[in-house]
């Protein structure tokens, strides 16, 4: 049966338990978590949870407020990110016609709490979100790995909601389109509330039926599930392997359904058309195009990310993070 599980702050030090009571939907909300083990990563944790014994009750249970809730998914783990992996993305980022799975780069230093403030760097004028669903790794990904849909569960042990926040003038306006950058601030990758823990057999059912939205200054601006998903997880995971190593608790970020602040405009391809090799002016001419559109993230505002297993109707709980 599926847990969810929880990091949090508790006498000085960051530990993890079982959600006990229901997920949490804001800061101010308070939950009840069992203690489970002393894991210090995210991987320590899934080696725990394997063993049968490492799933039974401790019998120690606190209330916990929201707001020391931190990301579950530890600093060590490699971030792999899937772009325009869903359909009505890929429609209004100008790339419907793709017949590729794009994968890239985030720095783990991003990993947040699911209440954390996101902080806007200074020079960026472009900030934007993206509601994504995480995979975390139960083992090691390698050359001599196969996944496929009948044994994706030996591979993926949880899931998690995530916000791939996004500076789009360092993605695009950056020498050589600095996608890395671009997504790997600090505080750039909100994660949580909670991790949600699958036994082998329920992995390749619940990871068709996750529901996840994302608010923007109270208006519903994503709303999707993972059905529509265009490379799958075993399919992404097999490429993955053939390409580089991974290892237990590493995640990906499975990409962001319609409904970002950034749209494709013929002017704005014409822009970086034109200008590849002129960063200056590009970046200038980008910032122009894509303000025409509408604001971008600002100082004070908040969005609320939200995150279900439809397949049993567990809410996994929600984001509530503001921009500084």
């Amino acid at each position: 049966m599926a847990i969810s599980l929880v990091r949090f702050a508790h006498e000085g030090r960051l530990q993890f338990g079982w959600l006990v009571s229901a997920a949490p939907s804001c800061p101010d909300d308070r939950v009840e978590v069992e203690l489970i083990c002393d894991a210090a990563t995210t991987a320590d944790l899934l080696a725990v949870l394997d063993s049968p014994a490492g799933r039974e009750s401790s019998g120690v249970r606190l209330t916990v407020e929201a707001r020391q809730l931190t990301s579950p998914v530890t600093t060590d783990a490699t971030l792999v990110c899937q772009g325009l992996n869903y359909s009505d993305h890929a429609q209004e980022s100008g790339h419907h016609g793709r017949k590729a799975n794009l994968l890239f780069g985030k720095a783990s230093s991003s990993l947040c709490g699911p209440y954390h403030d996101i902080v806007r760097p200074e020079a960026v004028e472009l900030l934007d979100y993206e509601a994504e669903i995480g995979i975390v790794l139960r083992k090691a990904l390698s050359a001599t790995s196969t996944v496929d849909a009948s044994n994706v569960g030996d591979y993926v042990a949880a899931v998690t909601l995530c916000n791939d926040v996004s500076a789009r003038d360092v993605m695009f306006g950056s020498s050589f389109l600095q996608w890395f950058q671009g997504k790997s601030y600090r505080t750039f990758c909100p994660t949580g509330p909670v991790l949600y823990w699958m036994e082998p057999g329920e992995v390749a059912g619940i990871l068709d039926a996750l529901s996840f939205s994302l608010k923007y200054r109270g208006e519903m601006r994503q709303s999707a599930n993972s059905a529509q998903q265009v490379y799958k997880a075993p399919e992404t995971l097999a490429q993955v392997a053939a390409m580089m190593d991974l290892k237990a608790g590493d995640m990906i970020l499975t990409g962001t359904p319609g409904g970002v602040l950034a749209q494709a405009t013929p002017a704005l391809a014409r822009i970086l058309a034109t200008n590849l090799f002129d960063d200056a002016t590009r970046r200038a001419e980008v910032v122009t195009e894509a303000k025409r559109n509408g604001p971008f993230l600002q100082p004070g505002d908040e969005l609320t990310l939200n995150l279900r297993d439809d397949a049993n109707g567990v809410d996994l709980g929600s984001q509530c993070c503001r921009i500084v």
